[in-house]
């Protein structure tokens, strides 16, 4: 019963961190495509 608040601010929180971490996954994915496409051409 105790876990009950402790809980719901792990889920507002991880909500937050989740669009923060999807976003710079999007931009280190880019940077990681673009790196290994040149690495394939050369």
């Amino acid at each position: 019963m105790a876990n009950k608040p402790k809980d719901a601010r792990v889920k507002h929180l991880s909500k937050t961190q989740e669009v923060l971490y999807q976003r710079e996954f999007k931009q280190a994915n880019r940077i990681y495509n673009e790196l290994t496409q040149k690495g394939n051409r050369g």
